[in-house]
């Protein structure tokens, strides 16, 4: 899918250089993809920057187009052992997302984001889970972390990214930027998104969203393509 990653970094690139000018048009057009966020619940966030990460799940999930046959949103927890919190295949339409979003527990530990990203590619980008890559519907990926993992995550990011997952990384205060890097896909500047606070991390919606929605309409476009 040579072409299909050219024409992606491509659309990427107008897009972010004209501005936010079509955001909710090409979340319109992005009408399927499967996307999995990967949340960091470890020790060092405090209950209100948590809170935070639950009421920007919320504004992610009501900008899209929510359904079984339209986008699907699983979510993952980690600390010193992953976390499914709800898998592709459990909600299907927004109130149940919202609902199930505002349930998730703060579970606390230590920070092992490889053995997280690893999670997501045994139990939650499968067909038992709902996820449609084999429909070759775009496969989504959102890791957000606070610090410096305690294991591995270059292997394990490597390994998700070469079973076609678009893979982008949110990194709060402290976050190891190297290790952020070698996260997320690249071009970095465009997959991935640094910030000072929990509390700032709604600035990041509408970005996140247009870069997001562009990427899928170039992945379905570049697999039509093959």
């Amino acid at each position: 899918m040579k072409g299909g990653t050219s024409l992606l970094f491509c659309l990427v690139i107008a897009a972010c250089s004209c501005g936010i000018a079509a955001q909710t048009a090409e979340c319109e057009n992005a009408t399927v993809a499967d996307i999995v966020f990967l949340v960091d619940g470890s020790s060092s966030i405090d209950p209100s920057s948590f809170q935070e990460v639950r009421i920007f799940l919320r504004n992610i999930i009501r900008a899209l187009d929510i359904g079984p046959n339209k986008v699907r949103i699983g979510v993952a927890q980690y600390s010193d052992d992953p976390y499914q919190e709800f898998l592709l295949k459990d909600h299907k339409d927004k109130k149940s997302l919202l609902a199930a979003v505002d349930n998730i527990p703060h579970r606390t530990g230590g920070t092992e984001t490889g053995k997280g990203i690893d999670f997501l590619l045994t139990r939650y980008f499968t067909v038992e889970a709902g996820s449609r890559a084999s429909q070759r519907v775009p496969q989504i990926a959102v890791v957000i972390t606070d610090g410096e993992s305690a294991d591995d995550v270059k292997a394990p990011a490597q390994r998700l990214r070469q079973n076609g997952v678009i893979v982008f990384g949110i990194g709060v205060g402290q976050a190891n930027r190297e290790e952020l890097e070698s996260i997320a896909n690249r071009p970095s500047h465009l997959f991935l998104f640094a910030i000072d606070s929990y509390q700032a991390i709604q600035r990041l919606t509408d970005s996140l969203l247009r870069t997001v929605c562009v990427s899928v309409a170039a992945e379905r476009q570049g697999k039509a393509e093959d």
